[in-house]
Formats: structure tokens, sequence, C-alpha cells
């Protein structure tokens, strides 16, 4: 029998009587870690999620927008009324959307509580887009903070109230 030296070298990598395998202290730190990682990255993933569906009704609004820009080069003011815009508003997963006085489009969140709105305004620029809460509670408060911010709202720049902050997206 000719020998090439394998069975030499598997008797080599275990110490006799060892069983391969990790110990128990060994498993607790991995799971340890990877619970740690997730606790971090969690919230980022939650905002980095919330942000991609926000980019629906933000399209939506900008689309609301520039067709009351359009109103406006047609007719010489804009439209106070916005079922006078040509715009469609379409059924949403994420979102429910609102027209509030027929003068705001409003979509709030399905999933979290944060709005993003549209008011249409008679004054030069036809109105602002805004990202706020619906909620006065910290956590929501917080959340709609951070995502605003994602979104590219000014923070410095309350346009709601003390318990229902909005803050400027677009002009």
């Amino acid at each position: 029998m000719i020998n090439f030296g394998y069975e030499q070298n598997l008797s080599k990598t275990l110490p006799a009587g060892k069983n391969a395998g990790f110990t128990l202290i060994e498993l607790l730190v991995v799971v340890l870690i990877i619970g740690i990682l997730a606790a971090v990255a969690l919230p980022k993933y939650e905002l980095a999620v919330e942000k991609a569906r926000a980019a629906e009704p933000l399209s939506l609004l900008k689309s609301l927008r520039e067709a009351q820009e359009v109103y406006y080069m047609a007719n010489g003011s804009y439209a106070t009324n916005l079922d006078d815009l040509d715009i469609e508003i379409p059924e949403s997963k994420h979102f429910n959307y609102a027209i509030a006085d027929n003068s705001a489009l409003t979509a709030i969140s399905k999933t979290k509580w944060y709005i993003l709105v549209f008011r249409v305004s008679t004054s030069v620029g036809g109105g602002k887009i805004l990202c706020g809460t619906v909620s006065p509670s910290a956590s929501s408060l917080s959340f709609s903070r951070q995502l605003c911010a994602a979104l590219g709202a000014d923070l410095s720049n309350n346009a709601g109230s003390d318990t229902a902050p909005r803050w400027v997206i677009a002009n």
C-alpha cells in the first residue's frame, strides 16, 4: 500500500481525545456581538426604508407643486382648489392621502407617525412642501426629525406648532 502522508496530516490536526466544536462561551460571545451589531444597525435600516418609502409621496407633492406652477403660467394666478390642477392622486400601499379644505394634500404614513404636506398658496411661489409629525410623542418627534432631515428639511425653521412641528423640504 502506498502512503502519501494524508493519514499522518489528519491525525495531527486534532489533539487525541478532543471533539471538534465550539464551547458555550464562544457561542455566547458570537451571539452577543451579533446582537450589539443588530441594535446599532436596526434604527439606521429603519430610517433608510422609510426614506425610500417617502420618495413616493414626495414625488407626488413635487408634481402637485409643478402643476400649480403650470396653472399659474396658464391663468396668471395660483389655483385655490386642488381640483383645478391637472393631477391624479394615486392609491398607495404605504400612505393615506387626504385633501384638507381643497388647499392642502397630506400624505400620512401608515407605518410611522409622520406626514408630508403640500399646501396650496396663492402667494408667489405656489406653496411649500412640508415634513412633520402628527403625534406629539417624543419617539415619533425624534423619528420625524431624523426622517425630515434625511429628506432635506431645514430643521431650524418650524413652520408648524410646538406639538405638531412642520419643516420645509422644498419651496
